[in-house]
């Protein structure tokens, strides 16, 4: 999170054509001109209404977090014009934005790998030669097996289907000793005794490593890449970015509405 108090600014002539500057990305000028313009589509977007309020530490930390996302928008958009990405490489086909990529990479690049084609790019490009072993895909299948096992299902009148873990006490016992097409009851549940009737049984069932293998290899591949992009953003940012006093990164703890402190 690079502040700034020092770094080679532009000439005074692009300074006073392009206005107040919010952050300095290599040879590109971010304004705040252009910050105001992004925030206002944000604003107008349709998750308006669940933004804060412009002028609360909320508000504010959001614009500071825009400008974190243009920041990397702009370093994507430099290294792919120096891998010489071509055009319709970079706009391959874009990624949706989640919270476990979130977790896995920080928002910002989840954010942009979301929605910036050259990063996207940037990222191809990373995750060359990085895809995982097979002792790697198969570590990872044996540790998520759960993920690949359908539990035992029981269709129940008046439940329809259910598992182990959706109702309690003497109703799950009953349910789960019970054999196909047998009436259970009365059992004691909520609201009084209850009659169940155990129409069908559908068995536990776990899809074998050989039929989940190849897209666990592209997910785990897909993973490391994003992985190897938010580590070359870090450094590239710490590099190449100075940010102005306002556009430092939310969690900058020389701001001062930071809300997260060590």
């Amino acid at each position: 999170m690079a502040r700034v108090t020092g770094g080679v600014f532009p000439p005074e002539g692009v300074l006073a054509g392009d206005g107040a500057i919010a952050a300095v990305v290599g040879e590109k000028v971010v304004t705040v001109a252009e910050v105001d313009r992004r925030l206002r589509l944000v604003r107008s977007g349709p998750l308006a209404a669940r933004l804060p309020r412009p002028e609360s530490a909320e508000g504010r930390n959001l614009r500071r977090w825009l400008v974190q996302v243009m920041v990397a928008e702009a370093l994507a958009e430099q290294e792919a014009a120096r891998l010489g990405l071509a055009p319709e490489h970079a706009a391959a086909p874009g990624a949706v934005l989640t919270l476990a990529g979130a977790l896995r990479t920080g928002g910002v690049a989840a954010a942009v790998l979301a929605a910036s084609p050259a990063a996207r790019a940037v990222c191809r490009a990373l995750s060359a030669g990085r895809e995982p072993s097979e002792d790697e895909v198969r570590d990872y299948y044996r540790r998520n097996l759960d993920r690949f096992t359908t539990p035992e299902t029981r269709w129940v009148v008046p439940f329809g289907p259910v598992r182990r873990g959706q109702v309690a006490g003497p109703m799950e016992d009953a349910v789960f000793a019970a054999r196909e097409g047998e009436t259970v009851g009365p059992v004691e549940g909520p609201g009084g005794p209850w009659t169940l009737v155990v129409e069908r049984i559908e068995a536990s069932r776990r899809e074998p490593y050989a039929a989940v293998r190849e897209r666990l290899r592209a997910e785990l591949a897909k993973e490391n890449g994003e992985r190897a992009f938010a580590r070359w953003l870090d450094a590239r940012h710490a590099d190449s970015v100075v940010l102005t006093p306002g556009h430092e990164h939310p969690a900058d703890p020389a701001q001062p509405d930071a809300d997260h402190r060590h």
